[in-house]
């Protein structure tokens, strides 16, 4: 027998789609001095800014030239995961062999329609057969400066083959820096011991630690945002 459900209860049951998007911070190198996750996340909240402080693409290697220096801007994003945030703890684990960003349990989550109403978008993840073609179209937007955005778009290609394979992340990025406001954060992440410092600075934002499980997190999302369950949109 075929199931009939409205758009909003299809989406409450697949539980693989998030409409959320989550910002991780990790610990960092700043002027030669390290600085703590916890840090990291304090000032994004006291500055209402995600910076986007590097690129990543599938066009990396002729970006790194030194006589590209000058378009690194157009380049440099801010990345998110659509991995349910009852999820994110699993992005937290040390993988070996991993690449340089590792994650911390400290971060921010949006809705996803606020990320696309600032021109966000999936990350695209091509395979070798269609390197060749994706090369062409930024070398000829390289040589006419970039025209139309182009640089949006080609910021959000990334390999995936043998060797490179983070499609598992599920990224979206932003192109350039990401202002907001504390009423556009869904909800923070912290450890559990230090919600109540994060919730006592910043009174608009309820925070959750991504440890949790499904019913922590929806108990304290329905305490602290005085709603009901099933306004809760996962």
């Amino acid at each position: 027998m075929v199931q009939s459900a409205s758009a909003k209860e299809f989406f409450k049951r697949k539980r693989d789609f998030s409409p959320f998007l989550v910002h991780l911070t990790k610990d960092a190198v700043h002027g030669g001095q390290s600085v703590d996750a916890i840090v990291i996340l304090r000032k994004i909240l006291d500055e209402r800014t995600l910076k986007a402080a590097h690129y990543y693409c599938l066009f990396q290697s002729d970006l790194d030239k030194p006589e590209n220096a000058h378009l690194h801007d157009k380049f440099k994003v801010v990345c998110f995961t659509e991995t349910p945030i009852d999820l994110i703890d699993v992005l937290l684990i040390e993988i070996e062999e991993r690449y340089l960003f590792r994650p911390k349990p400290y971060g921010l989550v949006f809705k996803k329609d606020f990320i696309r109403q600032h021109e966000g978008g999936p990350v695209f993840y091509t395979t070798p057969p269609l390197y060749d073609g994706l090369w062409r179209l930024f070398m000829h937007a390289k040589e006419t400066g970039f025209s139309f955005a182009e640089n949006k778009a080609l910021a959000l290609v990334n390999k995936c083959d043998e060797d490179i394979d983070f499609h598992w992340e599920r990224e979206w990025r932003i192109v350039g820096d990401l202002e907001f406001t504390l009423s556009d954060v869904y909800c923070g992440l912290c450890p559990e011991e230090q919600i109540k410092d994060f919730e006592t600075k910043y009174r608009d934002v309820t925070f959750i630690d991504p440890s949790w499980d499904i019913n922590q997190i929806l108990d304290r999302l329905v305490e602290k945002q005085k709603i009901e369950p099933c306004d809760i949109p996962f």
